[in-house]
């Protein structure tokens, strides 16, 4: 077969990619025994498309389809372009096996098929076997390799590990992205670790990335969760952009301080107000004793549509212990089950608490 036959069958061709585009990678996937039938050989960058969204998808079948394509097509030895493919795509599909030995049988291999293997492992919680690939990679690793390490850690609870990690990058000559500071923001906000809070603050400001909303918005949640309103506060005015998820780190430092009226003078100010914003405030006024508010928020939430979660009812059930109130517990207890949330263990033990 020759690959000038893609030119004979533009419009299947075509078809197929458009199909995939448009999220119908099982129509667009059926279409290649046409191909094969009409001795069509896609291109590797159509190929390579095609496996990228099975792994967007995470449809297993529709990448082994693809993998038969190949074969029956004539291909018997890849590229290392589509080679990393593959990896991506099996490990995203949560076959890590099928993702090994497709990188083991790699005869050419380079830093980006370290990568996505490490990636693959790390995003399934394969530490052991991200850290012995790791350890195994050649001296050309970057921060890529470090990066997708740390946030395995992190997403894996290895926290120590994670800070570890971070602290040998810091020292080796290879730069960093933003992504180097990510997860361990997380994990100064799960730990409450002030003074690496303040260090990782002075390096995201040095290294210039302090504009990026994701990383100053984590530096104030760390702030706040360890009690530092002022400084979350100082962050938060010397942004010059500023996300939901910026107003409401603030609204929640007020609220964990007890500064109820400060916090909601910051939920009025925001541009746009989102189910998450209305549980910071509903719990903000369950967690300091003002049941009947909350109540009253929860109510001004339902009437211009936001949509609950279970964090709000749990919230909302905790008020109705507060202000004593059974009838309107056994409410929303009721629509709370009949809905098919799961609710936290406080707001449960709060309702079945009351008198």
């Amino acid at each position: 077969m020759n690959s000038r036959k893609t030119l004979s069958y533009p419009c299947i061709v075509e078809n197929i990619i458009n199909l995939a585009s448009q999220g119908q990678l099982r129509e667009a996937i059926d279409n290649l025994p046409l191909l094969l039938s009409k001795g069509v050989r896609l291109k590797s960058k159509t190929i390579a498309f095609l496996i990228h969204q099975c792994a967007n998808q995470k449809s297993i079948r529709s990448g082994n389809l693809v993998c038969l394509h190949l074969k029956l097509s004539g291909r018997k030895r890849l590229n290392t372009f589509l080679f990393n493919h593959l990896i991506d795509m099996y490990a995203k599909c949560g076959d890590h096996v099928k993702a090994r030995e497709i990188f083991d049988k790699m005869v050419d291999r380079n830093l980006f098929s370290w990568n996505t293997m490490l990636s693959g492992y790390s995003s399934l919680g394969m530490m052991k076997a991200a850290k012995s690939l790791f350890d195994r990679m050649p001296e050309e690793k970057d921060f890529v390799s470090w990066n997708a390490m740390m946030m395995g850690y992190v997403h894996s609870g290895w926290f120590d590990e994670a800070i570890k990690l971070y602290m040998e990058l810091r020292k080796k000559d290879i730069g960093f992205n933003e992504y180097s500071f990510a997860g361990i923001l997380t994990v100064c906000v799960k730990l409450k670790n002030l003074c690496l809070a303040k260090q990782l603050h002075c390096q995201v400001l040095v290294a210039g990335f302090l504009s990026n909303m994701v990383l100053s918005g984590s530096i104030m949640d760390a702030y706040a969760k360890c009690g530092q309103v002022s400084d979350a506060e100082n962050l938060f005015i010397g942004m010059i952009n500023r996300d939901v998820f910026a107003w409401t780190i603030l609204m929640s430092a007020y609220s964990q301080a007890g500064y109820m009226r400060l916090a909601l003078e910051v939920f009025y100010a925001m541009p746009q107000k989102n189910t998450t914003s209305w549980n910071v405030l509903i719990g903000g006024y369950s967690n300091n004793g003002m049941g009947n508010h909350a109540i009253k928020s929860f109510t001004e939430m339902i009437i211009l549509g936001y949509e609950p979660d279970q964090f709000t009812y749990s919230s909302c059930l905790v008020a109705c212990s507060i202000i004593a109130s059974l009838e309107l517990g056994r409410q929303l207890h009721s629509h709370v089950i009949t809905s098919g949330f799961r609710l936290n263990k406080t707001g449960i033990t709060s309702f079945h608490g009351t008198p």
